[in-house]
C-alpha cells in the first residue's frame, strides 16, 4: 500500500486495466458507429421513400384526367400535373415553378380572370367550383374548362395558396352549341312548315269561292307547286337533323360514361334541361315534322286525285299505325286547355292483319274524321263550364275489328259532340258542304274521305249521328292481306 493507504498496483495491473479501458472505449466508439451508420441508413431509407412517395403522387397527379396545379397567395405556381403542363406549352411539371399566369400563353383577360378568381378563393377562404372559363391553349386554340378552386391550409389553418383542378369540356361546349343551333334551325323549319300549312289552308278556302269545279284540279297543282320547295327543303333536312339529334346523344352518351361523377354545375343543368324528358321527346317530335310534311304532299295528291285518276299502287299498311300516327299529329288539339279538359282517346284495336291499300289516302281520312269529331266536341263545348265538361267528358272512341266472314277491315270513329240534325244527313258528303262557320271549313273533307273510301279501295264509309248524342263514322275496306 502507498502512503495514503490506498493499495498500490502493479505496472502489469496497471497495463491490464488500461487495455480494459481501451477495449471498454473500443466497444463504445464501434457501438456509436453502428448506430450513426443504421441512423445514416434509415435517413436514406427515408429519402428515398420520400422520393419514392414523390414520383407515385406526381405519377397519381399525371394518369388523372384532369388537370392540377398549385399556387402560393400570390398566384405564383408552385406545382402542377403533365396535363397542366402540356396545356402551358412546358416539358416537364418542374419548368412551372416561379412562373405566373402572365408567363404562359393565356389571352391577357383570360389571365386576369384567373387571377381574380385566386384572390377571391385566398380572400374569401371559400372554395369555387365548376367555374367555366376560356382558355387558349399552347397550340393558339379557343377551349372551355370547368375549373375547381380551393384555398391550401398550413398546419396552423392559415391560408398559404390555391390547389386548382380543370377539366376541357370543348367537345361538350361545342355539343351544346351545335344543339342549340340545331334547334334553332328546327323551330325555323316548324315555322316555315306552319307557313306551308296555312298556305295550304288559305288556297283551300278559295276553292270554295270558284264556281266551276272544273278549275279545283289546277288550283290544288298551283298549291302544290307553291309549296313543293318549302316541303322538299324540310324533307330533305329533316333526316339528316335526325342524324345529327343522334350522334349528339351518342356524344353525349359517352361524355357521361367517361366522366362518372360529373361536377355540381352539370347536374343541375342536366336537371335545368330536362335532358332525359329531351332525349323522349325531341326524336318524336322529327318524327312528327316528318310525318306532317308527308301528310302535306298526301293531301295535295289526294286533292288532285278528287277529279282525276291516281296511278299509284296499294302497299302493304297497318291500320293501327296510321291512326296512332293520326292522333299523334292532333296531340295538340287533344290536350287540356282553358275552356276544357282532356279529350279522351278510347282505342278499341281488334286483331287486323296489314292490308294492301293506299295509305296516304287512308291518312288523310283518319285526319278528317279525327279533326272533325275534335270540332264537334269543341262545339258541343259552348256555354259549358270546364267543370260541366269535366263531368260529362269529351270522348272519341276508335274501333277495328273484322267482319264476320273476314273479309273487310271495320274502322269506327265515334264522338260524343253535338250530333247533326236529320235534315242535313243527306247533305254530309256532298262537295263543298260543311256545318262549320266561315273560314273553319272547306266543306271538302268528307267528299274527298268518301272518294278515298268508295272509288279508291271499293269500300263503303257511313255515319250514323243524333243531334246532342254524337256522331259515328264507320268505315269498311275489302281486306287484301298481305
Amino acid at each position: 500500500m502507498d502512503k495514503a493507504g490506498v493499495p498500490a498496483i502493479s505496472p502489469n495491473e496497471a497495463v491490464t486495466h488500461l487495455e480494459q479501458a481501451l477495449n471498454q472505449a473500443r466497444a463504445e466508439i464501434e457501438t456509436l458507429k453502428q448506430a450513426q451508420a443504421q441512423e445514416k441508413k434509415q435517413r436514406e431509407q427515408i429519402e428515398l421513400d420520400l422520393r419514392a412517395s414523390q414520383r407515385m403522387l406526381q405519377l397519381v397527379m399525371d394518369t388523372l384526367p384532369e388537370a392540377i396545379f398549385w399556387k402560393d397567395r400570390n398566384s405564383t405556381y408552385l406545382g402542377c400535373n403533365q396535363n397542366f403542363a402540356d396545356d402551358a406549352g412546358l416539358s416537364s411539371p418542374e419548368e412551372i415553378v416561379g412562373k405566373t399566369d402572365f408567363d404562359m400563353p393565356w389571352k391577357r383577360e383570360e389571365t386576369e380572370f384567373y387571377r381574380a378568381c385566386d384572390r377571391r378563393v385566398i380572400l374569401s377562404g371559400k372554395a369555387e367550383l365548376g367555374i367555366t372559363e376560356p382558355q387558349l391553349n399552347s397550340e393558339g386554340k379557343q377551349t372551355w374548362l370547368e375549373t375547381n378552386k380551393a384555398p391550401l391550409h398550413d398546419s396552423s389553418g392559415r391560408i398559404i395558396g390555391i390547389l386548382g383542378t380543370y377539366q376541357d369540356i370543348t367537345e361538350r361546349k361545342q355539343a351544346e352549341i351545335a344543339l342549340q343551333e340545331l334547334n334553332q334551325k328546327l323551330e325555323l323549319q316548324t315555322i316555315e312548315l306552319t307557313a306551308a300549312l296555312e298556305q295550304l289552308q288559305q288556297s283551300q278556302l278559295q276553292l270554295i269561292q270558284r264556281e266551276k269545279m272544273s278549275a279545283l284540279g289546277n288550283l290544288i297543282a298551283g298549291v302544290a307547286h307553291e309549296i313543293s320547295n318549302p316541303v322538299g327543303f324540310l324533307s330533305g333536312n329533316l333526316q339528316p337533323a335526325k342524324d345529327y339529334v343522334k350522334d349528339l346523344f351518342e356524344l353525349l352518351d359517352l361524355y357521361q360514361q367517361e366522366v362518372s361523377h360529373p361536377g355540381p354545375a352539370i347536374a343541375e343543368k342536366i336537371d335545368i334541361i330536362e335532358l332525359d324528358y329531351l332525349r323522349e321527346d325531341l326524336p318524336k317530335l322529327l318524327h312528327s315534322m316528318q310525318e306532317g310534311i308527308r301528310r302535306i304532299a298526301s293531301i295535295s295528291t289526294s286533292l288532285r286525285t278528287f277529279s282525276r285518276a291516281d296511278t299509284e299502287h296499294r302497299v302493304p299498311f297497318q291500320l293501327h299505325e296510321g291512326l296512332d300516327s293520326t292522333l299523334l299529329i292532333l296531340k295538340h288539339r287533344l290536350k287540356a286547355n282553358e275552356q276544357r279538359p282532356a279529350i279522351q282517346i278510347i282505342q278499341d284495336y281488334g286483331e287486323v292483319p296489314p292490308i294492301r291499300c293506299f295509305p296516304g289516302q287512308l291518312n288523310q281520312v283518319f285526319m278528317n274524321l279525327l279533326a272533325n269529331a275534335v270540332d264537334a266536341l269543341d262545339e258541343s263545348n259552348q256555354g259549358k263550364s270546364f267543370s260541366e265538361i269535366q263531368a260529362q267528358p269529351n270522348r272519341i272512341t276508335i274501333t277495328t275489328q273484322l267482319s264476320a266472314d273476314q273479309q273487310w277491315a271495320i274502322i269506327k270513329i265515334k264522338d260524343n259532340g253535338i250530333g247533326v240534325t236529320k235534315d242535313i244527313k243527306h247533305k254530309i258528303f256532298d262537295n263543298l258542304f260543311t256545318t262549320k262557320g266561315v273560314g273553319k271549313g272547306t266543306g271538302l273533307g268528307l267528299a274527298i274521305a268518301r272518294q278515298i273510301i268508295v272509288e279508291k279501295h271499293g269500300g263503303k264509309i257511313e255515319f250514323d249521328s243524333e243531334l246532342g248524342q254524337g256522331t259515328e263514322f264507320a268505315i269498311e275496306i275489302p281486306v287484301t292481306t298481305v
